[in-house]
């Protein structure tokens, strides 16, 4: 299903794209030259130190590739917390250490325009909605939709996640016996958007392989314009965002598949709410991101179902891409570090079976009270035994090991230098150094996940169990800065790690041993960046011996 699809190009458009690029290519090469000269640059303030570019580099990313902790470390104890860096193919000012939280609270810093301006990801998601123009308000909108739609349902979410992707198991996987994995991220891509495609339009959508390979393929084309970004040169940026965002923009066609297959859904809700409402009995709608946008409609000031669809695309970028990255990583370290699977999956068994014991004396106070006459009376209701094992929101939740091993994950292996914001107006920080409006700075990760005292003791070690009884993996601090800080940490965190822990507690559920394909390439996949291709495959072994029966789930 997720195999890409190559095409030839027709003599027509052959001829417009004759037409076209030379035009494109003018306006476009005005632009850049007009963007170069009036350059980021640094800070005006020439009190903050600028690191030296080594000796035949060009850049500092050179150095920095070498060893990013060991460099930005170096630069930390001569320079101190703040210096420039030219990283990244520009300019930044690079935040480290307790001034971080500076960033996170003043909102005078921005990470949207930083964004915009390093990879033009506004431009290119903006580009297929026809409301909320503006990045504030379309932000704005956006937020709303997942508090309104995600965040207080996930719940009620939790067990369809859990099924979709456990499908998606089942078929692709089975039992096996070392079974080899080339692209394990393939795999957990068509997890995730499977599960979304659940999440956002519908179980009965969800069976529509267009619509998942819609969602997965979306996500691959944001890769293509945010990932070779992060690190090209201005003019290698200029022309993917020529290519991508203006020239040839592959989300209209991914939007065109949602409108295609959301219209007759759309019909037939229409029609059930019409014929509820002539009976004078509750419309029964579904729990899914679309009814909320139908219901909702004026509210978040949609234009038609092309703008429904075209934030359903935008939701999607912003949901998958990220969470998918994060469990083919998470997954690479149960290969890395296989003591921590077993533990794991106790872990499991003993929630699942409190929760079983639990339920039953529910049951018995029940039939004890006379609430219920007979056993058989649970059946196809909340209390049915049939489903007391099952992966629910209360189970997950339980899982502390399991919540303090993504944390863990999600801390150790986060690049040292992420999170860009620009000043929208000069700043002073509380070191009385300045940044001058229109620059940029980027934070310096290491400073705050690798301080001991931060992380209580022994930060540059691995340790899957340093959270448990501690902060969850969904709470953003001062020292675990994955998904943002302050009021504007990232809206969709909850859901992101309840997809996190589904894919982990299936993954040691159902295998008893994870292997690399290639040991050798261990260090570059536990901490390889965002968007990188993923250098080995996986060995899947089975708990349950070839050709037996699925372990229920």
């Amino acid at each position: 299903m997720l195999d890409l699809l190559t095409t030839v190009p027709s003599a027509e458009t052959i001829k417009m794209l004759k037409t076209v690029i030379p035009i494109g290519v003018g306006i476009a090469s005005a632009y850049f030259v007009v963007k170069t000269i009036r350059d980021d640059g640094y800070s005006l303030d020439k009190s903050i130190p600028t690191v030296p570019i080594r000796r035949g580099d060009y850049t500092h990313d050179y150095e920095y590739m070498e060893n990013p902790g060991a460099f930005l470390k170096r630069c930390e104890e001569k320079y101190g917390p703040v210096f420039n860096c030219n990283i990244r193919g520009a300019p930044f000012t690079v935040i480290s250490g307790a001034i971080v939280r500076e960033i996170f609270t003043n909102d005078d810093f921005s990470f949207k325009d930083a964004a915009e301006d390093i990879t033009g990801s506004i431009s290119f998601t903006q580009s297929i909605v026809k409301s909320c123009k503006d990045k504030d308000a379309a932000t704005k909108v956006l937020h709303e939709i997942i508090r309104d739609n995600v965040s207080n349902q996930i719940p009620l979410l939790t067990p369809r996640i859990v099924r979709q992707m456990t499908g998606v198991l089942e078929r692709d996987m089975g039992t096996c016996d070392r079974k080899l994995v080339e692209n394990p991220m393939l795999l957990i891509l068509e997890m995730v958007s499977t599960a979304m495609v659940d999440v956002f339009m519908g179980a009965e959508l969800a069976k529509n392989p267009e619509v998942v390979q819609t969602f997965a393929w979306c996500t691959y084309d944001f890769g293509q314009v945010i990932g070779p970004q992060v690190r090209a040169s201005r003019f290698t940026k200029w022309f993917i965002r020529m290519k991508y965002i203006y020239l040839f923009n592959p989300l209209p066609k991914h939007v065109k598949v949602l409108i295609r297959a959301a219209t007759p859904v759309i019909l037939q809700r229409r029609q059930e709410e019409a014929e509820a409402v002539a009976k004078g009995v509750p419309y029964n709608r579904p729990m899914d991101i679309l009814q909320g946008l139908l219901d909702d409609f004026e509210k978040y000031n949609f234009i038609d179902i092309d703008d429904v669809c075209g934030f359903l695309v935008v939701l999607v970028l912003t949901a998958i891409h990220s969470t998918t990255d994060s469990c083919t990583n998470m997954t690479f370290y149960l290969a890395a570090y296989p003591e921590v699977v077993e533990p794991l999956y106790q872990e499991q068994v003993e929630v699942l079976d409190q929760v079983a014991k639990e339920r039953e004396l529910e049951r018995q106070e029940k039939l004890k009270s006379g609430e219920v006459r007979s056993a058989k009376d649970f059946e196809g209701t909340e209390l049915d035994p049939k489903n007391d094992r099952d992966y629910t929101a209360n189970v997950l939740k339980r899982l502390e090991k399991m919540d303090s091993f993504i944390r863990e994950v999600m801390r150790f292996r986060m690049e040292k230098l992420r999170l860009e914001h620009m000043a929208m107006k000069d700043i002073t920080l509380s070191n009385g150094m300045v940044i001058t409006k229109g620059k940029k700075i980027i934070v310096n990760v290491r400073s705050v996940h690798q301080d001991d005292k931060l992380q209580d003791g022994n930060a540059a070690e691995f340790l899957p169990w340093r959270f448990v009884g501690k902060n969850k993996a969904s709470t953003p601090s001062v020292g675990y800065l994955s998904f943002g800080m302050g009021r504007h940490a990232c809206p969709g965190r909850f859901l992101a790690v309840q997809e996190l822990k589904t894919v982990a507690s299936l993954m040691v559920s159902r295998y008893s041993k994870f292997e690399f394909q290639d040991p050798t390439k261990t260090t570059e996949a536990l901490l390889a960046l965002i968007g990188s291709n993923v250098p080995t495959g996986l060995y899947f072994t089975s708990r349950v011996p070839e050709n037996a029966p699925t372990q229920a789930v």
